[in-house]
């Protein structure tokens, strides 16, 4: 069994990654039930999904161009949904 698309969204939502960061150049939403990133002060707008394989995404692209604070929450929240992953596969 895998993480679930909700799962996804509360555990980046618990780790604070969907909020304004006013000192970072890429803002991470949600749009239409996926992970979205857009260029601050740009309207357009990057579907990355809402798979863990668009978490991993997201980190890839964060860890560029991301704030510090952006790539920590980003990896603490990947390594929250790969625990949560495996403890599933476990029952």
């Amino acid at each position: 069994m895998k993480v679930t698309s909700g799962e996804i969204i509360r555990t980046l939502v618990s780790r604070g990654v969907f909020t304004l960061k006013d000192d970072a150049e890429y803002q991470i939403g949600i749009k239409d039930e996926q992970i979205v990133v857009n260029k601050f002060g740009s309207p357009e707008i990057a579907y990355l999904g809402n798979t863990l394989e668009s978490v991993i995404k997201l980190r890839r692209m964060f860890k560029q161009q991301g704030t510090e604070e952006q790539q920590d929450q980003i990896n603490k929240a990947l390594m929250d949904l790969m625990s949560l992953e495996k403890e599933e596969e476990w029952q």
